[in-house]
């Protein structure tokens, strides 16, 4: 157990870590992204239901 987290250790040294800036940016950009396929996927639901419903009326 102890080799292990001597491992993780080892290899957390060696990851390239974002800046405060870049970390920022790509926050950003993820939640921007997620945001608007959210409302393309809202936008197609909501359109197949109203298709939906005027067949059933």
């Amino acid at each position: 157990m102890l080799k292990y987290f001597r491992n993780v250790a080892a290899e957390m040294k060696n990851v390239t870590w974002l800046s405060p800036d870049q970390a920022s940016k790509e926050t950003v950009t993820v939640i921007t992204v997620s945001v608007v396929f959210a409302l393309f996927l809202g936008g197609a639901d909501w359109l197949m239901q109203s298709g939906f419903n005027m067949i059933m009326k």
